[in-house]
């Protein structure tokens, strides 16, 4: 087992900054050699992660087990749960395709360039198409076995079509080559790629200390548990297949990917020691699994993610997309700090897991709020705490009803977010939310500034929306300065009081310091060595740290960033 290794700690010195340097920087290996071409030239250019998924409906849409593909110059997304897709030039704008005949469960979608082609989960038909603008799919093929759990179909570039699948706690995960001129039939026998090993991989494990929210109501979540696995997804990258795994459950602070790596798609594969890929337990996003991994049109790569969602007291899943790459050692990374911070849409940054962040510092963390109303047990400082569990809400769902942050002095303001909750909705959240009546108006509010408290200037208006935004993130035309933001609601929609999960404001990225501490100290545990305890000494003025950790000094992939505390 390699040793801990840590480079620094890094911190805010200014009031309004949690920030790190980026550790050393290796060059990237891109698929495309072409020099890079910028897709978005006009406002907005920014999101912020979790991404907001609205069908024809414009109801907001369950977000589960994404898959992007490229075709002919489009981003397509594919999600479980619906009976369409979306498509996009820019991964900006993105225009809905309704099939109430798609493949059911977790997609599977792969294109060779011609024809795409897809599947579902546990499902034996496989179809294909040449215009998924239409909507019009044919089924081409039967497959042998109806237990391809959690399906994922990869063409290599000789034209060779290979199913990946895997599901279980206590199952590895398999291929088989699959015959397209024999109805997608197996060729020979599936191999064994890799099975769960908490033992070894300490992000594998179930600790019923992660648990977000259950999903098991018929028995309770043991100390420590198996991996589930799940999500196979295999990208060719350089000459090299990584397929890539989630682990260990939607419901855990600690949902993650991870890789394994091979010269060739029927394996054998080496576990990647840099793992996980895309993990993240702190701040507003909270894990980061059951995805896929893309190039977008400059050959860069993304891995999109689901991760836990919780609304009007249930849970559920949402999206995600963090920059990835692949070092020259061949070494797949992504990179998750700030990654609930605003970013850069794909093919705007070149080298974008170093550079895809905007410097837009969170601005309103613990800050002092005022409401105009308090339903008890949902106090107003619950809609500043980097908590996706908790809100605040008020008494009714009234014109009227509002929340202002005090910053605490005059700041430059570039975006906000706007995180709603669904308080007392008379329609449920959950997988069939989606067809839940469409209306004609959705949650409406106003957004205001000052710098007194008294006198006010709109900032956002959008007293007739007919978007369902969950997470409403505008990047502003213009950075605005002021002290105090007002959230005023208008109209609150399918009879639910106003409520805020999180009121997230960015800015003040000249203002911001960066300073590295020293008298970092890591310890690990002498009875089990997955667990490190990691403490440095308190810098005064400091919002936050971020914590960069890897196994080799140069490579600090993964990191742990740390508000009010320094351990």
């Amino acid at each position: 087992m390699h040793k801990l290794t840590l480079k620094t700690v890094f911190l805010l010195a200014t009031v309004f900054l949690i920030a790190g340097t980026s550790c050393s920087k290796v060059s990237e290996k891109s698929e495309k050699s072409a020099p890079f071409k910028v897709q978005i030239s006009d406002s907005p250019m920014t999101f912020c992660n979790p991404l907001s998924i609205n069908i024809r409906t414009n109801r907001a849409s369950r977000a589960g087990e994404p898959v992007v593909v490229l075709y002919k110059d489009d981003y397509y997304l594919f999600l479980t749960g619906g009976r369409g897709y979306w498509y996009s030039a820019n991964f900006r704008d993105w225009t809905y395709v309704d099939v109430p005949a798609f493949v059911r469960g977790c997609p599977s979608v792969a294109t060779d360039g011609v024809t795409m082609y897809a599947c579902g989960m546990n499902a034996k038909e496989v179809y294909s198409t040449t215009d998924p603008k239409s909507g019009i799919w044919t089924q081409i093929g039967t497959f042998d076995s109806d237990r391809y759990g959690d399906a994922d179909m990869f063409i290599d570039d000789d034209g060779r079509f290979y199913m990946y699948w895997g599901w279980s706690q206590i199952l590895p995960f398999q291929v088989v080559e699959l015959d397209p001129k024999n109805g997608f039939k197996q060729i020979g026998e599936p191999k064994v790629c890799f099975f769960g090993n908490y033992k070894e991989h300490g992000f594998e494990r179930r600790r019923d200390e992660d648990v977000i929210f259950p999903y098991f109501t018929h028995r309770p979540y043991f100390p420590e548990e198996s991996p589930w696995i799940e999500g196979p997804w295999m990208i060719k990258h350089n000459g090299k297949y990584y397929l890539q795994y989630a682990a260990i459950g939607l419901e855990f602070s600690s949902y993650s990917h991870g890789v394994y790596v091979s010269d060739s798609p029927m394996g054998p594969f080496e576990y990647s020691e840099h793992n996980p890929l895309t993990f993240k337990t702190t701040g507003y996003v909270k894990g980061g699994g059951h995805g896929s991994t893309f190039h977008d049109k400059n050959g860069q790569l993304w891995t999109i993610c689901m991760i836990p969602a919780w609304y009007g007291g249930r849970g559920g899943g949402e999206i995600v997309i963090f920059p990835t790459a692949v070092d020259n050692e061949g070494v797949m990374h992504s990179n998750t700090a700030f990654g609930d911070y605003p970013q850069y849409y794909p093919g705007i940054k070149e080298n974008a897991v170093d550079n895809n962040f905007t410097g837009w510092m969170l601005l309103s963390n613990n800050k002092y709020v005022e409401v105009s109303s308090t339903l008890d047990g949902f106090g107003a400082a619950n809609a500043v705490d980097e908590n996706f569990m908790t809100n605040w809400c008020a008494k009714t769902g009234d014109p009227g009803e509002y929340m202002t942050v005090d910053l605490g002095k005059e700041c430059e303001i570039n975006a906000l977010q706007v995180n709603f909750d669904r308080h007392d909705a008379s329609v449920e959240v959950g997988r069939g939310f989606a067809a839940a009546p469409p209306l004609d108006r959705y949650q409406s509010y106003t957004v205001q500034i000052s710098n007194d408290n008294k006198n006010w200037t709109m900032l956002i208006d959008k007293s007739n929306n007919i978007y369902d935004y969950r997470h409403d993130y505008t990047e502003l035309s213009k950075p605005a300065k002021g002290r105090y933001v007002k959230v005023t609601n208008v109209f609150t929609h399918d009879n639910g009081k106003f409520s805020i999960q999180e009121l997230r404001i960015f800015g003040n990225a000249a203002a911001a310091k960066f300073t590295e501490v020293k008298n970092v100290m890591a310890v690990r545990n002498p009875d089990d060595r997955r667990d490190a305890t990691i403490t440095w000494q308190p810098v005064e003025g400091a919002d936050g740290y971020v914590v960069r950790y890897g196994i080799e000094p140069n490579k600090l992939y993964n990191n742990y960033m740390v508000y009010d505390n320094y351990t």
